[in-house]
């Protein structure tokens, strides 16, 4: 039987098998399978507000003016959220959700839609198949829990439905969330560790069990370098700097993406100077973390699928 080795080895096999430029985890590529049903919608919304446009300073319009709104509000409560008209509300500082709730504020809104944008019959589905492509980045936290999931299912992890499941099976997984069975306060209270001291609502991605062992990942997804992408890295570095009470705890900070080779590099992949500055000071932080903490890991997908198959 395999044993785990130290945590710089899987970090070497890390820094070895560098990130692809493109991961199919990541990439949301397929026809939108609603599209039949935001292409109609859409349709819709656009003859309610041709109808307004239309009888909006006629005599006597109010009450048929109140009556279209009211199904105007009605039709937005679902697969709107793609149509010009959905995507207007949000330029507004508004949301859907808001309109539906207030009348006042939709009647607001739909003037100031005719007023500044033009209205049209034709409703393309590459133009709405295009609004969703440029919002699929949003799906990228559940991809890296998915992708992890998968990895681990190929290694003969089970998948715990709940904390007695966990306790029982001797190889498994359960992917975590703020609310449910596995939540961070269930997690916390069950096997008494700290998450997310610096940030109360910080929350791991997945549990793992193998035997006695038990690993607590935190997994992020960088193509690029910057200030949002910093953050995330320390957040990965603080994981890796808990000092576990047990032995058998080991947390794990999963990097992928294309910015996991500059930083496995030391910042000599880093696009400028002032990028490569910032990643060495990170990877130094790395390094002091898993050299202090040898029960911790950082790894990319290479390392993950060694450490698991081990």
């Amino acid at each position: 039987m395999k044993k785990i080795q130290s945590n710089l080895h899987y970090y070497k096999i890390s820094k070895e098998n560098p990130e692809k430029f493109l991961d199919q985890n990541y990439m949301f590529v397929e026809k939108d399978l609603g599209m039949s049903f935001y292409v109609s919608k859409t349709h819709k919304i656009k003859e309610l507000l041709t109808t307004i446009k239309n009888i909006k300073n006629k005599n006597n319009s109010e009450k048929l003016l109140n009556e279209i709104f009211l199904e105007l509000q009605n039709t937005i409560k679902k697969y709107s959220n793609y149509s010009e008209f959905g995507c207007f509300i949000n330029a507004c500082d508004s949301t859907i959700e808001e309109n539906i709730n207030d009348i006042k504020l939709l009647k607001t809104i739909t003037f100031l839609y005719l007023e500044k944008r033009k209205l049209t019959d034709i409703v393309p589905s590459e133009w709405l198949q295009a609004i969703i492509d440029k919002g699929s980045s949003r799906k990228k936290g559940h991809a890296g829990e998915k992708k992890i999931m998968d990895i681990l299912e190929g290694s003969g992890f089970l998948k715990a439905k709940d904390i007695p499941d966990f306790k029982n099976y001797n190889k498994c997984s359960a992917k975590l969330s703020k609310r449910g069975k596995f939540s961070n306060k269930n997690i916390k209270k069950f096997f008494g560790i700290s998450i997310g001291n610096k940030n109360q609502d910080k929350s791991l991605d997945v549990i793992v069990k193998n035997g006695k062992e038990v690993f607590f990942i935190e997994a992020k997804h960088l193509n690029t370098g910057g200030g949002g992408q910093n953050k995330q890295v320390l957040e990965l570095i603080e994981i890796i700097r808990k000092n576990n009470a047990k032995n058998n705890y080991h947390f794990v900070a999963f990097l992928d993406g294309v910015f996991s080779n500059t930083l496995l590099s030391a910042g000599s992949e880093a696009e400028n100077k002032e990028e490569a500055v910032k990643t060495k000071l990170q990877y130094k932080d790395i390094m002091g973390a898993l050299n202090k903490n040898q029960n911790n890991f950082w790894v990319n997908t290479a390392g993950f699928r060694a450490l698991f198959s081990d």
